[in-house]
Order: structure tokens, then sequence, then C-alpha cells
């Protein structure tokens, strides 16, 4: 199931077409081709993780989804114990490109909880049911954080509620009250372990038109596109990142050739010379970084109209340094390379002049580094953050 997150929501042929537009300086294509894909996510293929411990009938609602009987071509095998070790994929045919997961039991193998999320790549999966049968679990609160803190979705499903409808039958009990008291105590459960409450269905695999069942079927496809908007707006970083990487990497290599030249500089004992050299390379690598990022006043407002948002708010929730406010900047510079000069002259008299170099071009390298390659950093962020703020719906 493994594959870049770009591929995810992209054809080949537009994934290149991407890059070569932020490549070649078109950042605004970029956003505007993204937004047009946030707007149109049918054909994304949606991952359905279905987990749960050992026996809680996770096979058993998969075919229950599918409409299958477990003897069924095709159905998931079911049975009380655990016989897969690898995480098994079903087309759940009543949704379009959507893939239900029956995933091995959480308490099988032996497993410890991170290691077994390690192995059925936890992390890939775009949404989640959580199944369980008979009460609220340990397990079933571990896994609602860990699904929290990714910040994705999932249902908790209780199975086998015939079970628990006979027994309320035999007390003599008000059923309507027993779900209610049912879905109270998963509520207070997910609230006691600092997890938001999902939405919780009352099931029977075997009886697929009573209960919570129908419900069930019907929310999922209700809230297909809310799940696909969801999972697109948290991959917007890794998708950036894909489309950087080239011209990260070239960035990256063109700002070791300034500090390296910034750093020859600084080994010759030459005061004056230092300061008008060294600060302006290090100032011509910051101006030629905000060059590359592309971000302009005139940029945010272009943007703006095109995608029906307030420039204000762009600007807003950016981190990032327009040419405006680069005068501070310069400041830095000036006094971090003056501060160096000094030192270097205020040595000369008592150190060789290979100390003096060494010293010299070791401070100079690092000042350029430090500054230059922070700069970068933050123009990185600054792009991700302006595609995350236009793409948002907020």
């Amino acid at each position: 199931m493994a594959q870049s997150t770009l591929s995810k929501f992209f054809t080949p042929q537009d994934s290149r077409n991407l890059q070569h537009q932020y490549n070649t300086g078109h950042l605004e294509a970029v956003i505007l081709q993204m937004k047009k894909k946030s707007d149109n996510l049918n054909h994304m293929q949606l991952n359905i993780a279905v987990m749960g411990d050992v026996g809680s009938g996770k096979s058993t609602f998969i075919n229950a989804m599918r409409g299958l009987q477990s003897d069924d071509q095709g159905a998931a095998p079911t049975g009380n114990e655990e016989t897969r070790i690898e995480p098994t994929k079903y087309p759940y045919h009543f949704l379009p490109h959507v893939q239900l997961w029956d995933l091995p039991g959480t308490n099988s193998f032996g497993f410890e909880l991170n290691h077994y999320l390690k192995k059925v790549n936890f992390e890939s999966y775009d949404f989640f049911i959580i199944i369980s049968q008979s009460r609220f679990r340990e397990n079933d609160a571990d896994l609602a954080k860990k699904i929290q803190d990714q910040g994705k979705e999932f249902y908790y499903v209780r199975t086998k509620i015939d079970n628990d409808a006979w027994s309320l039958k035999r007390q003599g009990a008000n059923l309507n009250e027993g779900w209610d008291r049912i879905r109270r105590d998963c509520v207070s459960n997910f609230q006691s372990v600092g997890v938001a409450p999902p939405a919780i269905f009352l099931i029977s695999s075997f009886d697929r038109e009573e209960y919570d069942f129908p419900e069930l079927k019907n929310t999922l496809a209700r809230d297909l596109l809310s799940i696909k908007l969801n999972i697109f707006s948290l991959s917007i970083p890794k998708i950036m990142t894909e489309i950087t990487e080239y011209k990260q990497r070239m960035l990256g290599k063109r700002v070791w050739i300034l500090v390296i030249l910034a750093g020859a500089v600084g080994a010759v004992p030459v005061p004056v010379l230092f300061i008008i050299t060294c600060n302006g390379l290090t100032m011509a690598g910051l101006i030629y970084l905000q060059k590359q990022l592309g971000i302009s006043d005139k940029f945010l407002q272009n943007l703006a109209s095109k995608i029906s948002k307030p420039c204000s708010i762009l600007k807003a929730e950016m981190n990032c340094q327009l040419p405006s406010k680069i005068r501070p900047v310069f400041t830095k510079i000036l006094f971090g390379i003056t501060l160096v000069t000094c030192i270097i002259t205020g040595i000369r008299h008592s150190f060789s002049p290979m100390t003096q170099s060494i010293f010299g071009a070791v401070s100079s390298f690092a000042f350029s580094y430090k500054l230059l390659s922070d700069s970068l950093r933050q123009h990185l962020e600054t792009v991700h953050q302006l595609v995350k703020s236009a793409l948002s719906r907020e």
C-alpha cells in the first residue's frame, strides 16, 4: 500500500507538472492546481482500517458491510482465531474508490502496541473503524488516542449488540434505555482518556437491517467527502515536501557555495575587506532566497483574488518575511559581521596570522551558514503555510 503522498492525489503527469511549475517559479499555478484538486476528490482512493481485538468481529463486520456471507467467494475469513499476520484489503463496492482493510487483532501475536502499529503501517490509513464487543477496552482507548494524534477520524462500532438485546429482554429492561446507557458509557470512556467522542454505532453483523447498521452505512456515505477533505488537508505538508524537494536541494547547494565563499573571505585578515565582502555575500544570499520564494504583496493580492479569500487572512496565517521586512535582517548581519571583525582585529597582535585566518574563516562560515540556512528553512515553511492557508476552507 506504500505510495508517495503526491501520487495518492495526482496522476504522474500532474505530479511532474506541479514540480516543474514550482521549480520554475510559478507558485501561484501550483496553488491553483492543488485547489482544483481539493474541490474534486472523487477519484481519491480512501483506505479504511478496521481494527479491534481478536474475536471482536472485524472480518464478519467487513463481510456484512460488503453484503457477503462468510462462505461467499471473496469474503473475509472469519473465526475466533487470528489467521492473518498482514493487513488484507477488500473493495467496498457500495462506494467508489473505497477499500476496507482487515487488520490483525490488536492483541494478537503478543505485540506491544507501538510495535503492532508499525507492523500494520498504521499511519498509511485514511480513516478508522474501531470494532469492540461487550465493553470498552484499554486497546480501544489507546487506538483512539493514536488516531486523534494524527488528526484523523474514526467511528466506534459496538458489535454483537444482539447479545445485549437478548440480555436486556431477559431482564425486562427497556431496549432504548439500554442503548442510551451503552452510548453514554462509550462517550464517558472516550472523554476520560482525553479523546473527542466519535460517532458511535451499535450493530449486529448478522442483523444487517436492524439496530444502527443501516445508519452506519448511510453515515459513511454522507461523511465520505469530509473525510477526504480532512486527509487532503493533513497531507499538504508532505505533498509540498515532495513538490519542493528538488528546489530545496538546489538552494541548499547554493547556500553552501555562499558560506564557503564567506569562510574564504574570513580567512583574509583585512577587516575592511571582511566587512564589505562577507556582508555583501550574506545579503546577496538572503535576497536570492527571497526572490526564489516568490512571495510579495502583489503576489498575495493576485492569489487572494483568484481563490476568493481576503489577502489579510493569507498574510495573517503566514510565517514569512516579505521584502519590506528585510531591513532588520540587514542590521543583524551588519552587527554580527562587525562583531566578528572586531574580535579578529583585537586578537591580531596576540595570535599568529594562521590562527587569525582560521578564527576568521570559522567565524564567518558559521555566522553565514546559520543565517542563510535558517532563512532557507523559514522560506520553505512560509511556502507550506501559504499553501495550507490558501486551501483552507475556514
